[in-house]
């Protein structure tokens, strides 16, 4: 069953606007290199960090509601 795209971005703001949520974001933040560079002299813990660091900012870009204001105006 395929997800309305507006649905679940507004199930993404919902779990992260919570307190536990935003406390789970802060630790994605710190795990993910969100605020930190990536490099590395080693190529895979590199790649490694950016895919840590891609999964935080889809998420970010999920539960930021300027993303998805133009969903709900094409409904």
């Amino acid at each position: 069953m395929e997800t309305n795209p507006l649905e679940l971005h507004r199930a993404y703001k919902r779990l992260f606007d919570c307190a536990d949520g935003r406390t789970v974001m802060r630790d994605l933040e710190k795990r993910g290199c969100f605020l930190r560079s990536t490099f590395s002299t080693d190529p895979g813990r590199t790649r490694f960090q950016e895919g840590r660091r891609s999964l935080v900012l889809h998420i970010k870009h999920m539960t930021d509601e300027t993303n998805f204001i133009d969903k709900e105006t094409q409904r």
